[in-house]
């Protein structure tokens, strides 16, 4: 079943850090121009549900900065609370406070558990002889897609299986055993790689290219003895570029597409690692005849990736470690797990699920997947133990969420998703990482300023705006240039787009009548103006009284509630994506009311208001359908009691014209608020970036020039217990999708490989990696002075590849060779400072890389919602009667189909290369790129199922 939208977020925020971040001010009114292009759509969207039906109103108008309407026009009175919403309290599980018991909260109770309440915070306490606890409880977020099969499901189990009671002998000849699109490159080398092949002894590995990135499925199946000269190998590693894959040996020797590359797993001739701890790469290696031939598997997701690695390790015959160690960093203690899987690897469960049982096979991979909780409650339960820990832990739970975070360096990885689903597979991660039990933390809401006084992030705000100057803050002909935008505001960014692409909240309430008094027909733009405040508040999550929980859960209304803020988040999104550019409210000075003389041709401005907000009955198109990115015209008056400004710190002004002297004055004081507050917040964040750096270098002893090969290449005991990482850098925000904006900041790109390194901004929103230019400059390459910056490219991470660090230096081409004569051998890479906010760096260049890989070839994949091959009569007969509508023949009967746009595999892609100013920047991109990453193809997976059929189940 599909987890509601809230419940997930729920799941890592808290409601008042979600109120925090998702609360918006609208700052109007909806020029009736747009609403004559838009109305229907907009109306349909927002103030209908599908079918028509009526809906009451979601948000809120503005109280405390009401904007009054002109003479001409009435403003309904805005009402402290939505006419729908409910004063009944919350009772989600998830919320402090407020503990609930339905269909979608579930409790895990463990050995001796005893349910209790502290200060409303559900907790699992034990009694003193057992060492085994439970926390709060968070709703399973695992959902399958609903076309899963029986035959992958079984597959599932019986890798889990393979822990337990499970032999070779209980699995055939050619039956698959695992199986995962990944994108591969192969390369050669003479020289010998050892037994631990990874990114740091690739560094002294001198290798020739053999074949390139290429995307393949790839298969683990039992070796077939009687067709396969492979030794000692009980498994074969096969590359294939198809997505039909034969599941048993039969199959194999009837189906005319043949693996790519094949692999036979034999100790004695392959090794198997995990190649970079960052972007979680693998490597297999098999050497022959003095040749040794490395294989780069990079998987969508880092989850599946290590969850590969264990696999191949335990075919190839290693075993696991019985114990796991966890630390406490905020206690500065360690504890030991004996056994920590031991109720995930129930034997008579999984071997019922591996003889084929459906209910035990369900039940095994829903086991797994509480791994992670059973971890932390047996932690926990061990704390409890100690008095000593007592009040830190009744802090703990009635305050934060505890969770799991792998840490190597200055770098956590919060386990969650994916990688708290599949925690068996990512315990592999041991080898290079630290697990640690800490409070999970999001992105700070407030900052402390200079004098020490603690400012809380101001609500963003959006809303139409005429812009009365070009990007260069400059003048044509002695007149005013202007156009008509929408302007929105996401963390220290001003966002505009052009009105064509803009998507207002819905307003927050309307008689839903026409001008006649029916019911049902959309209002004209004349009647809606009349309707609409002039401002509101958009609260998605608006809260109790003290801050508790969410107003509306637990009410009837709350399954629509959960839609409309999912809605909204979408339309925050949706206004990123579609965006021109935007103005960096840290580059803005000043915030200040028309001040003429500011500009060159004020000389020659009069006092007037020439530009209509609105637009005119015979251009409504200039406002609504406006979807151009030239200036709407020049005009020589100027209404100053309507005009603001706002003053860069290059001197350029930008002036901007709201609808009336209130809507500026609203425009301002907020715009000052989120300047104020935004330039202290960027600040406080590179603070803590250069503090983290300079605690660990003085911890390790070592110099700037040395911190990117630590991060990088250090042994786990090297650094552990020494390097400090703050949960704050890698907070949870991204994870739970509070901001809409996951990661901002300033890269270095080269969209072909064949190209030259341009400095842009770049901002990760919502599975798309948009680009903005960083400056503009002349035919001759001198910089020109501007006041925005503009949008020149985007990414769409569905089904794209991520890899970093030395993989990357067939991506760079030339590289750094400048020799410093004072540090001979200590690499090529000149020191570098960063003037706008004085970060430096001495990485070598593969050390500040990551490219981002996606297909160029497309091709139709033909797949069934169900491919099992053994059916029951009843789906027989009815795909039978679909034959006759047309569709595939399948084993005795028709299946109906439908055809799905895929990416080809075995052909060569397209490699968008991107630099980052250091190696501690670079981290940060590579993790938050792989969650959107990991993100996208899980819903996909949702939505379409897996792109791949098995044909041929026993």
């Amino acid at each position: 079943m599909t987890t509601p939208y809230t419940t997930a977020r729920l799941e890592h925020a808290t409601p008042a850090h979600l109120h925090a971040t998702t609360r918006r001010t609208f700052i109007g009114p909806i020029p009736e121009g747009w609403l004559k292009s838009h109305r229907k759509q907009w109306y349909r969207h927002y103030i209908t549900k599908p079918g028509g039906s009526k809906r009451a109103p979601t948000f809120t108008a503005q109280q405390s900065q009401s904007i009054p309407a002109p003479a001409t026009e009435q403003t309904p009175r805005p009402s402290s609370q939505s006419a729908e919403t409910g004063a009944g309290t919350s009772t989600t599980s998830l919320l402090h406070g407020q503990p609930r018991d339905d269909a979608r909260s579930t409790r895990t109770e463990y050995v001796d558990a005893l349910p209790s309440q502290t200060d409303g915070n559900t907790t699992l306490h034990v009694k003193p002889s057992k060492a085994i606890n439970s926390v709060t409880v968070k709703p399973s977020t695992v959902r399958f897609a609903d076309n899963n099969t029986t035959q992958q499901l079984r597959q599932r189990a019986r890798r889990l299986a393979s822990r337990g009671a499970l032999t070779w002998s209980k699995v055939k000849d050619g039956e698959v055993l695992k199986m995962d699109r990944m994108l591969v490159r192969i390369d050669v080398t003479r020289q010998p790689v050892g037994k631990d092949f990874d990114e740091k002894v690739s560094a002294g590995v001198v290798t020739q290219p053999l074949d390139k990135w290429r995307e393949y499925m790839v298969v683990c199946r039992r070796t077939q003895h009687a067709e396969s000269d492979v030794g000692d190998a009980e498994s074969v590693l096969q590359l294939y570029q198809t997505r039909v894959i034969a599941a048993t040996a039969e199959e194999v020797s009837k189906s005319k597409k043949k693996p790519k590359h094949e692999i036979p797993l034999s100790l004695r001739q392959v090794g198997a690692n995990l190649f970079s701890s960052l972007d979680k790469t693998l490597c297999v290696w098999t050497s022959l005849n003095g040749i040794t031939t490395i294989y780069y598997l990079r998987p969508q997701s880092g989850a599946a990736a290590v969850d590969w690695f264990t696999f191949l390790r335990g075919v190839l015959g290693f075993k696991r470690a019985r114990t796991l160690q966890v630390n406490v960093p905020d206690l500065s203690v360690s504890l030991r797990l004996d056994d920590p899987f031991r109720v995930a690897e129930a034997t008579k469960l999984l071997t019922d699920a591996a003889d084929g049982n459906t209910d035990a096979l369900i039940k095994a991979v829903d086991a797994e997947k509480g791994a992670a909780g059973a971890i932390v409650a047996r932690c926990l339960g061990m704390l409890e133990q100690s008095p000593e820990w007592k009040e830190i832990l009744t802090t703990w739970y009635q305050n934060e969420r505890i969770g799991l975070a792998w840490k190597r360096y200055d770098r956590l990885e919060w386990v969650y998703g994916a990688v708290e689903q599949r925690m068996y597979g990512t315990i592999a991660m041991a080898k290079t990482h630290d697990l640690e039990l800490r409070p999970m933390r999001h992105y700070p809401v407030k900052t402390k300023t200079a004098e020490g006084e603690w400012m809380e992030e101001p609500s963003p705000v959006e809303g139409f705006l005429v812009r009365l100057t070009s990007q260069k803050g400059r003048v044509r002909m002695g007149k005013m240039m202007f156009k008509r935008l929408y302007f929105s505001t996401y963390d220290q960014y001003l966002f505009f787009s052009r009105p064509g692409n803009a998507d207002p909240p819905p307003p927050p309430r309307f008689k839903l009548t026409d001008e006649n008094g029916s019911a049902g027909a959309i209002p004209s733009a004349k009647d809606l103006t009349q309707q609409i405040p002039l401002n509101w508040d958009v609260e998605p999550y608006h809260l109790l009284d003290g801050g508790k929980g969410v107003e509306w859960l637990g009410t009837a209304q709350e399954a629509r509630r959960d839609e409309e803020a999912e809605q909204e988040a979408e339309r925050n999104v949706k206004i990123i994506r579609e965006c021109d550019g935007f103005i960096d409210l840290c580059d803005v000075a000043k915030v200040r009311k028309m001040k003429r003389g500011a500009v060159e041709a004020d000389e020659q401005l009069e006092e007037g208001g020439e530009v209509d907000f609105n637009g005119t009955d015979d251009t409504p198109a200039v406002v609504g359908g406006d979807t151009s990115k030239t200036d709407d015209g020049t005009t020589s008056e100027v209404d100053d009691a309507r005009t603001f400004e706002l003053v860069m710190g290059n001197g350029l002004v930008v002036r901007l014209q709201a609808y009336d002297e209130d809507a500026k004055k609203a425009w301002m004081k907020r715009l000052r608020e989120l300047v104020k507050y935004w330039k202290v917040r960027a600040k406080a964040d590179m603070d803590l970036f250069k503090l983290v750096r300079q605690q660990n270098l003085e911890a390790l002893k070592i110099d700037e020039r040395a911190e990117a090969a630590v991060g990088s290449f250090a042994q786990r005991w090297e650094i552990s217990g020494h390097a400090v990482a703050s949960p704050e850098m890698y907070n949870l925000c991204g994870i739970a999708r509070c901001r809409t904006i996951h990661l901002a900041g300033l890269l270095f790109r080269k969209p072909r490989r064949h190209t030259t390194f341009t400095r842009c901004y770049v901002v990760l929103s919502g599975g798309y990696l948009l680009v903005f230019r960083e400056s503009v400059r002349k035919g001759s390459g001198r910089r020109v002075e501007h006041v925005q910056h503009e949008r020149i490219g985007s990414v769409d991470l569905k089904g794209c590849y991520l890899y970093s660090g030395l993989l990357t230096e067939n991506d760079l081409l030339s590289r750094n060779r400048t020799f410093d004569a004072n540090l001979p051998g200590a690499g090529h890479a000149l020191p570098r400072v960063y003037l706008e906010d004085g970060w430096t760096s001495t990485d070598e260049d593969a050390m500040t890389t990551f490219v981002i890989w996606h297909a160029k070839s497309k091709s139709w994949f033909r797949s069934s919602q169900k491919v099992d091959d053994v059916r029951s009569d009843e789906t027989a007969a009815r795909r039978a009667e679909d034959s006759e509508r047309g569709g595939i023949k399948g084993r005795g009967y028709k299946t109906k189909s439908k055809l799905t746009r895929v990416s080809q595999l075995g052909t060569t892609g397209r490699s968008v290369v991107f630099k980052a100013r250091s190696r501690a920047e670079r981290d940060h991109w590579v993790m938050a790129l792989q969650v959107e990453i990991e993100r996208l193809g899980f819903e996909e997976a949702a939505e379409k199922g897996e792109e791949v059929r098995l044909v041929g189940d026993e």
